[in-house]
């Protein structure tokens, strides 16, 4: 499915280069790993069964330039925000591990218009979501510098110009 060298989102791990396919013994079988290093905390490691679908439902190839460009240009969809606390943080808990770079901008922009409305009404923003905030930031934003191939400065300016 992937190869050694590629770059790929896995997880709530964000960006990650392929190093290596490794093989080791667990329980009398041989299972294959693929190898990853985040691409922004080099020296760790995480292997990846290469024949667990399950493992592999949570990672996915970088988006092409032309499908994050088409992502971020979509109108924010309002309706996406969960009142109730509980089923919320399960859902973006769920949502950051998946991966999917379309639902996680859905729910940073939705998660920064709510705290906007809060700050305005003069509330508090719950930790929780400014935590799924950074988190969904942090993975977007290493994919956006290896995709764009820009640094984190113009990146920023970029994403301020878009709203995201």
């Amino acid at each position: 499915m992937y190869q050694v060298g590629q770059m790929i989102v896995y997880s709530s791990h964000g960006v990650c280069s392929i190093v290596d396919l490794v093989e080791k013994r667990i329980d009398r079988k041989n299972i294959s790993y693929y190898v990853l290093e985040p691409v922004d905390q080099p020296g760790t490691r995480y292997y990846l069964p290469s024949e667990n679908p399950v493992a592999l439902a949570k990672s996915r190839p970088l988006c092409t330039k032309n499908d994050l460009l088409r992502i971020v240009t979509e109108p924010i969809d309002e309706k996406r925000w969960i009142a109730e606390d509980n089923r919320r943080r399960q859902y973006y808990r769920e949502l950051v591990a998946s991966a999917d770079m379309q639902a996680m901008v859905q729910m940073v922009r939705c998660l920064r218009l709510h705290r906007q409305t809060q700050l305005a009404q003069g509330k508090k923003f719950h930790m929780s979501d400014d935590n799924f905030l950074r988190d969904a930031k942090r993975i977007l934003t290493t994919e956006f510098i290896t995709v764009l191939q820009i640094s984190g400065d113009e990146l920023e300016q970029y994403l301020q110009s878009i709203q995201i």
